[in-house]
């Protein structure tokens, strides 16, 4: 009877064994789990992403290796502009040519008239070109207001005693320069005691005119290179030398003028430039005098910027500064 019991129990035992291991057939691996998401991870993107990366590498070094190169600057002459009918007439009234117009002090107020007939100035048209000694010109659009000698002084730039000169010629709205007789007055003056004058109006001389300041859009993708002669028309084989030098060009563009018209510099990289103009003789030897070689620096171009105006290009004029406002009441 013990012995039947036990084999029961024993029986009973295994069966309840049976029952609570038949779980393990539905336990899961863990490793083989974790297996297939790491599985999963490792075939995700990676290499559809490199083949990407390649291709876009590869159309971009296609497209880079297809962009033409920008022509080389050059410089070629411009055809000049038709003389108008009635040609300008432009005249200094002040100062006298040789009268001295003071010391320094007096001087800088000294106020300097013109006389300008059948030319019709307006802002951002028509206007004369006002220049003392080789410094930038200033243009003048209200021809019967009176300009202080002050006001032809470039920042940082002192007037000095002694012997000036003074330039005034007709402009068109783009700066080129009425060239036909009686469009233009020089006259000397002097700033303190008078001496013995230096300039000789029946020599050969160059007045810079073109380019300077800022050159955007149209005007810098055809910089325009002009200048007015005194004494001279380059009929007895003178010639004007130019030199355009900056960062941006491996080797300065150099040639001469051999008529007097102006001419343009095309494809000039963005940058700043210096331009000097040189009065030489027949033979290719500098002509002296006070003027007869000038070198304009700051000069900036930037064909691919808009431009705002028509004379952008004026530069070296900057406007005046806000007035400070004034202290509020208390």
């Amino acid at each position: 009877m013990k012995t039947t019991l036990s084999f029961v129990g024993m029986l009973s035992l295994v069966a309840s064994a049976f029952a609570c291991g038949g779980g393990e057939t539905e336990v899961k691996n863990p490793s083989t789990e974790e297996a297939k998401p790491a599985e999963t991870t490792a075939t995700k993107t990676p290499e559809p992403a490199a083949t990407t990366a390649a291709t876009t590498t590869s159309t971009t070094t296609t497209t880079e290796a297809k962009k033409p190169a920008p022509p080389p600057p050059v410089v070629e002459d411009m055809k000049p502009s038709e003389d108008p009918k009635p040609l300008p007439s432009v005249k200094i009234t002040a100062p006298k040519n040789d009268a001295s117009i003071g010391d320094l002090a007096k001087a800088k107020d000294f106020e300097i008239k013109l006389d300008v007939k059948d030319w019709a100035t307006v802002e951002k048209g028509p206007h004369v070109h006002l220049i003392l000694d080789d410094l930038p010109y200033k243009a003048i659009y209200d021809t019967k207001k009176p300009v202080k000698v002050s006001e032809l002084l470039p920042a940082g730039t002192e007037l000095k005693e002694g012997e000036h000169t003074l330039v005034a010629f007709a402009s068109r709205a783009t700066h080129e320069s009425v060239k036909g007789k009686g469009a233009q007055q020089l006259v000397t003056f002097w700033v303190g005691k008078k001496g013995k004058s230096t300039f000789d109006p029946k020599k050969p001389h160059v007045v810079y005119s073109r380019p300077k300041g800022e050159n955007k859009g149209a005007m810098g993708k055809e910089l325009l290179i002009d200048f007015y002669l005194f004494g001279t028309a380059l009929d007895k084989g003178e010639k004007v030398k130019y030199t355009i030098a900056g960062p941006s060009l491996t080797t300065p563009l150099t040639g001469e003028f051999t008529t007097w018209a102006p001419k343009v510099a095309k494809d000039l990289p963005k940058g700043d430039y210096e331009v000097t103009l040189e009065l030489v003789d027949k033979d290719g030897k500098p002509i002296e005098g006070p003027l007869t070689k000038t070198t304009r620096k700051g000069i900036a171009v930037d064909p691919e910027a808009a431009a705002t105006d028509p004379h952008a290009g004026h530069g070296a004029e900057p406007a005046a500064p806000a007035a400070a406002p004034a202290p509020a009441k208390k």
